[in-house]
């Protein structure tokens, strides 16, 4: 990301924000530069933003007059929404932003991959000096990066730092929401809900006893034909962690469908850092 852009494009978003007095605050990596470094992360990729549905007056339909009026002051947006969020990618001057709206959820949100926030971090936001101006960041913002990026948080990573957060998310913290149809669905056709991913070798034999992870979901070990089998309710990112013996791969960024079979290759040349890895069975 262009840092010079990417100071001017946030600048540009909090004056439209504040024009429609829908309240934000920086969230992931974004809020991690503002808070340790005092600038925005030299190595990231986007901007991150966030707001929580049912609070400020923030709904669906505020929502949308939000994107429609990004999109007249030249910003390409695109919309997307799951049990946990409604969302917007956003993007000017080659610059990504992504909004994500959260849905309370039991007194937390979610944030990817599966962290769990408690609600309260969100009920007094703090307001902090960057770029000079302010802006909204989670209370104590401490607190929050802990959560997000564990203990080391204030330590910079330009790599490997999603093994931090990966480590800290227990099993089956994500609440399997989905509706009623769904679930009636899935009672009469069980096998549509069943993913499978299949791990392979360098040399495309399948990997038996390896540990695959999909993180806050659950851990499997693949069977002698190479494939790990989960249950999944809605189409979502997901990290997953593929293990066998020393060798470990955290595949950060994947899109997995219910119902879909998925392969995977190790790289030898590149062990980390991949995104989109798995593909679909064919």
């Amino acid at each position: 990301m262009d840092i010079q852009n990417g100071e001017k494009i946030l600048l540009e978003i909090k004056e439209l924000m504040d024009e429609l007095d829908v309240i934000f605050f920086l969230r992931h990596g974004t809020c991690l530069g503002a808070v340790r470094d005092k600038q925005l992360i030299q190595w990231d990729d986007d901007l991150d933003i966030g707001s929580i549905i049912g609070r400020n007056g923030l709904d669906e339909k505020s929502f949308n007059e939000t994107v429609d009026k990004f999109k007249r002051a030249g910003f390409k947006a695109k919309v997307n929404e799951s049990s946990f969020h409604i969302g917007a990618e956003f993007s000017k001057l080659g610059i990504p932003i992504d909004w994500t709206c959260y849905k309370i959820l039991d007194g937390s949100i979610y944030q990817y991959p599966a962290v769990k926030i408690p609600i309260e971090l969100y009920d007094d936001l703090k307001s902090i000096s960057f770029l000079g101006t302010t802006f909204f960041v989670p209370n104590p913002p401490e607190k929050y990066l802990s959560l997000k990026y564990g203990s080391e948080w204030y330590i910079p990573k330009k790599m490997d730092f999603e093994e931090d957060i990966v480590n800290s998310i227990p099993e089956s913290v994500i609440p399997q929401q989905s509706g009623i149809l769904t679930r009636i669905h899935k009672f009469f056709f069980p096998n549509k809900y069943i993913t499978k991913i299949r791990i392979f070798t360098h040399d495309n034999r399948p990997v038996e006893s390896a540990n695959v992870t999909i993180v806050g979901l659950r851990k499997c070990i693949t069977d002698s034909q190479g494939y790990a089998e989960f249950d999944l309710l809605a189409q979502a990112w997901y990290a997953v962690i593929i293990e066998k013996d020393k060798q470990k791969e955290i595949l950060y960024i994947e899109i997995l469908k219910p119902g879909v079979n998925y392969y995977y290759l190790p790289n030898k040349h590149e062990t980390s850092g991949r995104s989109y890895v798995l593909k679909e069975e064919i």
